[in-house]
């Protein structure tokens, strides 16, 4: 028990960690996630605006060098204008391509795009009337997509139509630097972002410690359960995981409290068990003893004396003999495993059958001993055997407490379902303190102990034959005035022939 508690405790502290380590981590990659979002966008934002604002920078730059690519787009004028303005803007990179895209003409130094491709249908949206921006494509040079701006020329001395291709991307670099050198609006960005996974943190270290609180409330129940505490439990576990964890500890924590108490309470019984059997046993071994000896002794006894004694040797081997019937059945009652033999038998013909064996030990004592059972009586569905012993103890029993001249009657009465059977008795009765114990094991009254009779055991035996067969014994006691013990019993399930011999 102590190991499943230290189990449960341990899992406890793996699903905090658990939960924590998820906490950090989703914390982490959202700020990671917020962070290149914020970074992407503001490239992209970036990349916009540099081509909003110089989206017609091509068209400018062909009416500038439109005298010069008449001549050719190789030629010295063009190349002589190109580095004039490459001078006044070195972020550039000027291409004239022709009507497919490729470059014809490469005014960096040194020339790294002569030859390469560039997407026509770039060209053509970055063209469009409202073109969604930011166009990319990749730059003649290589690299990652970038901005750029182009217009439409005429070179050559065939007036071959093409493009005049220029690169932004240097351009967009710089300023996307320099915005996050200098950007207020970057920096405003950035101290949000922190105070926001600061403000994130400081909530989750918050959280933690609530939830940190009833683990320890928690982990607090389980020590002192662990430590022998049977009764610790969690007052209010909440409806939330943590509840219902909290609930399967006191469930589990209840489950186990009763265990411990019926193993005490079995150890206890297995004690008192032991030392009564060993004083039920004791005494007429004693007894049988010591009347075996003076008989052997003595061979000139009386008649007289030897018939005595010879009585007494009788009546302890009797008491023997029904001890060790009524052990036999409580072991039969706490075979849980071996099932009722149930069948249909006729109530009355076994109640005649038990007074009958009685009848000897009622006119010793003086007592009447009585049948009240209607003939037609219907029948049961029972134990036969089990409901013999529990009829034979009220009787032994009844008789053993009722005077002489009183009077013992055996009775049974129909009823809707079932068939009512009882004992009952004028005799010595029973104290009201007494009524809840009598029915418990080795449990003796006042009046047993002081006539030395009896084990304590027939009344337990016949609650539990009755509880076997789903009945509740039932005992209604005055003291000096009677005892009357009844139970029901479950009509047969169908009619049997009435005529087939009982036993």
């Amino acid at each position: 028990m102590r190991g499943l508690a230290c189990r449960l405790l341990a899992w406890g502290r793996s699903l905090f960690a658990r939960i924590a380590l998820v906490y950090l981590s989703g914390l982490l990659l959202l700020s990671v996630a917020v962070a290149w979002l914020a970074i992407s966008q503001f490239d992209q934002l970036s990349r916009e605006l540099q081509q909003r604002q110089e989206v017609g920078l091509a068209d400018n730059l062909a009416r500038v060098m439109r005298p010069a690519l008449a001549e050719g787009a190789n030629s010295a004028a063009a190349r002589q204008t190109a580095r004039h303005i490459l001078a006044i803007n070195p972020s550039l990179s000027l291409y004239v391509l022709d009507a497919e895209g490729r470059v014809v003409a490469d005014y960096a130094q040194p020339s790294c795009g002569l030859g390469s491709r560039v997407e026509r249908d770039a060209l053509e949206a970055l063209l469009g009337e409202s073109p969604m921006l930011p166009v990319t494509t990749s730059s003649p040079c290589g690299g990652a997509p970038g901005v750029f701006s182009v217009a439409r020329i005429r070179y050559g001395s065939a007036d071959r139509a093409g493009y005049l291709y220029a690169d932004l991307n240097k351009s967009s670099q710089a300023s996307m630097l320099a915005m996050l050198r200098t950007s207020s609006i970057t920096r405003t960005l950035v101290a949000a972002g922190g105070l926001a996974v600061l403000i994130s943190g400081l909530l989750g270290l918050v959280w933690f410690a609530l939830l940190t609180r009833r683990f320890s409330r928690l982990t607090a129940a389980v020590q002192r359960f662990a430590r022998g505490q049977w009764q610790a439990r969690l007052d209010d576990p909440g409806r939330d995981e943590l509840g219902r964890l909290g609930e399967a500890f006191n469930h589990m924590a209840g489950t186990i409290e009763a265990q411990v108490r019926a193993l005490r309470e079995t150890d206890r019984q297995r004690r008192e068990l032991v030392a009564n059997l060993s004083h039920d046993f004791r005494t007429p071994l004693t007894s049988l003893r010591g009347n075996v000896e003076h008989l052997l002794e003595r061979d000139d006894l009386p008649v007289e004396e030897r018939r005595r004694r010879l009585v007494g040797v009788l009546d302890n081997a009797s008491r023997l003999t029904r001890l060790a019937q009524q052990l036999s059945t409580l072991a039969r009652l706490d075979a849980y495993d071996s099932p009722l033999q149930c069948e249909a038998f006729s109530l009355a013909e076994l109640a005649h059958d038990i007074v009958g064996k009685f009848q000897d030990q009622a006119r010793q004592a003086g007592v009447t001993l009585a049948v009240e059972v209607d003939p037609g009586l219907p029948w049961v569905e029972a134990d036969l055997g089990l409901i013999d012993r529990a009829l034979a103890n009220l009787i032994d029993n009844a008789l053993r407490a009722t005077p002489a001249d009183g009077r013992v009657c055996l009775w049974a009465e129909a009823e809707a379902k079932t068939v009512r059977v009882g004992v009952s008795d004028n005799g010595v009765g029973i104290a009201p303190e007494e009524l809840p114990l009598v029915t418990q094991r080795f449990h003796r009254t006042r009046d047993s102990r002081a006539r030395g009779e009896g084990s304590g055991l027939g009344l337990s035996i016949v609650r539990e034959i009755g509880e076997r067969h789903g009945a509740r014994l039932t005992i209604d006691s005055r003291l000096g005035r009677g005892t009357t013990v009844d139970f029901r019993l479950a009509r047969a399930d169908r009619d049997k022939d009435r005529s087939m011999p009982y036993g």
